[in-house]
């Protein structure tokens, strides 16, 4: 419900001078008094607190959090000098990381109720998940290394980590597999 059509009260609350500095100097959409931008906080942090355990409601304002440093990173690549300044790299991770994040907030709910069984049930579905999402984004950066550019600012940022991770990879692959002796 929109906060200017529910019942108001008046709540009298006492500030330090330099949060007081602080919150007039906050810019915040549709927040323009002291009164608009402390329910605006409040309103953030109830969505934030409900936003434990749904996943939509924890990816909503994590994105929400995230999206002006998107539009300044987007606004600084299409300022840039030379065309099509832009970076895979972090285009994967800033799409990875608040799906990730919400992953975890919403699973947080599951792995702190219930007995010891459903604890442990839950920590082993938020443990594959999580693996789940963390090889996603290792299979979407070791896409990069195709070819002898990877579309990000430094086209050879990719390139200059893949020699430990093939060194891995190959030691791994050693282990799992190992060579038949004759």
């Amino acid at each position: 419900m929109n906060a200017s059509k529910e019942r108001m009260e008046t709540v009298g609350v006492r500030f330090p001078l330099l949060d007081i500095a602080w919150l007039a100097s906050l810019q915040l959409k549709d927040a323009l008094t002291p009164s608009d931008k402390i329910r605006s906080i409040v309103t953030t942090a109830r969505r934030q607190h409900e936003g434990y355990g749904d996943y939509e409601a924890s990816l909503s304002w994590l994105s929400e959090l995230l999206a002006p440093v998107v539009a300044s990173i987007r606004a600084r690549e299409f300022r840039a000098e030379g065309p099509g300044l832009h970076s895979e790299l972090l285009t994967f991770f800033i799409e990875w990381l608040p799906q990730t994040l919400a992953l975890v907030l919403a699973r947080s709910r599951g792995t702190q109720e219930g007995g010891e069984g459903e604890n442990l049930e839950s920590l082993v579905q938020l443990e594959a998940q999580l693996a789940q999402r963390c090889f996603q984004l290792c299979e979407s950066l070791l896409r990069l290394g195709v070819g002898t550019n990877a579309p990000c600012y430094n086209p050879k940022i990719i390139h200059s980590y893949l020699p430990r991770i093939i060194e891995l990879a190959q030691l791994i692959s050693n282990t799992c597999n190992p060579k038949p002796t004759p």
